[in-house]
């Protein structure tokens, strides 16, 4: 049986200088460093979805090495004096690729070939939406009124409503999920940095109440007075009703352990993540709320002979060290981290399914 490793390099839509593709080449490298016998095994297929060159590749093993071939050319290339203006994709053409060609493949695969999909992997920019391929728009119609609910056409991104039935019918959505393998998963490797969620989660393990007691000994009763200024109260209160005081000039308030985890539990279930692992029960590898990712660097004690992209817990390294959040979410929310220890959460469908009775 075939296995399939799906790796699309996103668009760097902020012309910071940053490769997509190359970093899911380098995914490739690293996949088969340590797995070694899938090197020379004609099984394992590699494809490869190149958004900036609108290109389809397929790597393969054909008898004496691993090569590339190409499988589609039928989207159009990015130009940025075409299609961009102030890092946005205003020029969204219908055969740019977009995130939706992505679902057709996988649909077809699990139509084809079900069960034989390891990984699926997006390697771009990222935010609580979903992953960031180009930096598109939805047109007003598509965000707000009678048609929210239906993905734009001209939309290319990643979206928290990709799996409803307007937008994925029963037999796609079968299909798709029937792709993955049992132990299958989507990895989405951007930032998923909601300033609303880091801040209020610092407040709290930076308060004398929190910090009174050893990590990991803190009990659902146990309460946390947080004081907020101006700046939070406009940025963040219209976040969660059910958690921030409903009065705006209301600054300090106390809330428990357990209202805190529920105030997170309804942002992971609000995510792309979380909305992946709910409504397609596939497992989902992604950012904690509130982290963002980094380009993987060597330093001291860390080698990266095939650099991707992590969560920053070094600060010397990466200027940023998201050590407690993940703990905590590991610690109180029991969110495991992902098995290459990149500081990435597993997002299951039977967590989704708690944050959704219980959040």
């Amino acid at each position: 049986m075939n296995k399939y490793i799906i790796l699309v390099g996103g668009y760097d839509y902020s012309n910071g200088g940053v490769n997509f593709p190359s970093i899911a080449e380098r995914r490739r490298l690293y996949l088969l460093r340590n797995n070694p016998q899938w090197q020379n095994n004609a099984e394992v297929i590699f494809i490869r979805f190149d958004v900036k060159a609108g290109k389809i590749d397929r790597n393969i093993f054909n008898g004496s090495s691993r090569a590339w071939q190409g499988e589609s050319s039928a989207h159009m290339a990015i130009s940025r004096s075409q299609h961009y203006r102030e890092n946005h994709l205003v020029n969204a053409d219908p055969n740019i690729m977009s995130v939706t060609d992505v679902y057709k493949y996988i649909i077809n695969l699990g139509k084809t070939e079900p069960g034989t999909l390891y990984e699926f992997s997006i390697l771009s920019h990222g935010w609580f939406g979903g992953p960031v391929l180009l930096n598109s728009f939805q047109r007003d119609e598509f965000s707000t009124g009678a048609r929210a609910s239906e993905r734009d056409p001209l939309d290319k991104d990643g979206r928290t409503k990709d799996f409803q039935v307007q937008n994925m019918n029963d037999d796609d959505w079968n299909n798709f999920r029937k792709a993955f393998a049992s132990d299958g998963y989507y990895w989405v490797w951007g930032c998923l940095f909601s300033r609303a969620y880091f801040d209020t989660l610092y407040k709290v393990i930076q308060t004398k109440e929190f910090r009174s007691k050893a990590f990991g000994s803190h009990s659902d009763s146990d309460t946390y007075t947080i004081t907020v200024n101006q700046d939070f109260v406009s940025k963040h209160y219209h976040v969660d009703s059910s958690f921030f005081p409903g009065n705006p000039s209301e600054k300090t308030f106390t809330r428990s352990l357990l209202d805190i985890k529920k105030f997170l539990k309804r942002g992971l279930r609000r995510s792309y993540p979380g909305r992946v692992a709910l409504d397609t029960g596939v497992t989902c590898v992604a950012a904690y709320l509130g982290t963002y990712s980094d380009y993987e660097r060597s330093h001291a004690g860390h080698q990266a002979p095939n650099p991707v992209m992590v969560i920053p817990r070094n600060m010397t390294a990466y200027g940023c060290d998201f050590t407690r959040p993940i703990n905590f979410f590991k610690t109180y929310l029991s969110m495991p981290e992902d098995a290459e220890s990149r500081g990435y959460g597993i997002y299951t469908n039977s967590q989704a399914n708690d944050w959704w009775a219980n959040g």
